[in-house]
C-alpha cells in the first residue's frame, strides 16, 4: 500500500495537466512592441516590406533568448491579432486566420521549438464558427480550451471543447518529444 501510495505521489505531478498563460500585443502596431517572458524577449513588428493588401496583417517575431542569436519569424495575423506563450523550450503563438464578416475569422495555435531557427512543429486551428441556428445567420464560435502535460521525454498538448459539438472533435491532441 505505500508503495502504491509513494508511486501516485511521484507519477501524478508529472501527470497534471496545466493552463498556458497567453500574452497579447496590440492590434495595430505603429512601432515595436517588446514582451517579457522570464528570461526571453521578444519584439513584434510590422513587416517592412510587405506587399499584401493588408499590410499591417504581416508581422515579424524576434526572439532574444541569454546565450543565442536572435531568430526571427514572419507571419501573418487577420487585423495583426496574436497572442504568445511560452512554455518549457517552446514558443505558443496564436493568431487569426481569415478576414470578413463573422465567422471569417478562426484561430490557430503554432508551437515553435525556441532554438536558433524557431522550427515550427505543429499548427492546429483552435476555433472554429459554426451556424447552429438556421433562422439566426450569425455563426456561433467555438474555442478549444488548450491544457500542456509533460510526460517523460513528451510535451502533451490537448486541446479540448468546453463542451461536446456535433461535427467537431471533443479532443485534439498532439505530441512532441523535447
Amino acid at each position: 500500500m505505500r508503495l502504491l501510495f509513494l508511486a501516485l505521489i511521484v507519477v501524478c505531478p508529472m501527470l497534471t495537466a496545466s493552463e498556458v498563460t497567453w500574452h497579447d500585443f496590440v492590434r495595430s502596431l505603429h512601432e515595436k512592441e517588446t514582451i517579457d517572458i522570464g528570461h526571453i524577449s521578444m519584439t513584434i513588428e510590422e513587416q517592412k516590406d510587405s506587399r499584401s493588401y493588408f499590410p499591417s496583417d504581416d508581422l515579424v517575431i524576434t526572439v532574444r533568448q541569454p546565450g543565442r542569436d536572435s531568430s526571427q519569424l514572419q507571419f501573418t495575423a487577420s487585423y495583426g491579432d496574436a497572442s504568445v506563450a511560452i512554455y518549457g523550450n517552446m514558443l505558443l503563438l496564436k493568431y487569426g486566420v481569415g478576414r470578413g464578416t463573422a465567422g471569417g475569422q478562426v484561430k490557430h495555435i503554432k508551437v515553435l521549438r525556441l532554438d536558433d531557427t524557431l522550427d515550427e512543429l505543429v499548427d492546429v486551428q483552435s476555433s472554429y464558427w459554426i451556424v447552429t441556428n438556421p433562422h439566426n445567420v450569425s455563426p456561433d464560435e467555438f474555442d478549444y480550451q488548450l491544457k500542456v502535460q509533460i510526460e517523460g521525454d513528451y510535451t502533451t498538448f490537448i486541446f479540448s471543447l468546453p463542451k461536446p459539438r456535433y461535427g467537431l472533435p471533443a479532443e485534439k491532441i498532439v505530441r512532441i518529444r523535447k
